[in-house]
């Protein structure tokens, strides 16, 4: 009997991981060549790394347009910091054939943050993890 309440409580225990699906922050967007956040809302923080560099990106301004984050233009309404300096006209260049993590922390104190996966093809497009499954 104890065997079959391990089974049975190990059986919901999987089916619950399984059916839960990470929320849906933000999305990289290949047109725009952005990080979009899906609300609309502003970014309070989001790390970006890859490429041998860790970026993070900490809003000022819960101005809607800091819900995007662009590749390869100036981000006003951030503070960016690359190391151990602010920058407010930081360009975050993507480099063709690398991988990319993208934290996006709801608050920026947390210690927990919703991971975004992308990559970059060697002419320098943007590659989403599902692309990469199908």
């Amino acid at each position: 009997m104890k065997i079959l309440h391990y089974f049975v409580v190990g059986f919901l225990l999987v089916m619950a991981v399984s059916c839960s699906k990470r929320p849906d922050i933000a999305y990289i967007d290949k047109d725009k060549k952005a990080i979009v956040a899906s609300d609309g809302k502003a970014f309070k923080k989001v790390l970006v790394q890859g490429a041998g560099k860790d970026v993070t990106f900490e809003g000022f301004s819960n101005d809607n347009r800091n819900a995007f984050i662009y590749f390869n233009r100036i981000n006003p309404g951030f503070l960016v910091s690359e190391g151990f300096g602010l920058n407010k006209n930081y360009v975050l260049s993507l480099v063709p054939g690398k991988k990319y993590t993208v934290y996006i922390y709801l608050n920026p104190k947390d210690a927990s943050a919703y991971p975004i996966r992308f990559k970059t093809d060697y002419n320098n497009k943007i590659v989403t993890e599902d692309e990469e499954e199908n």
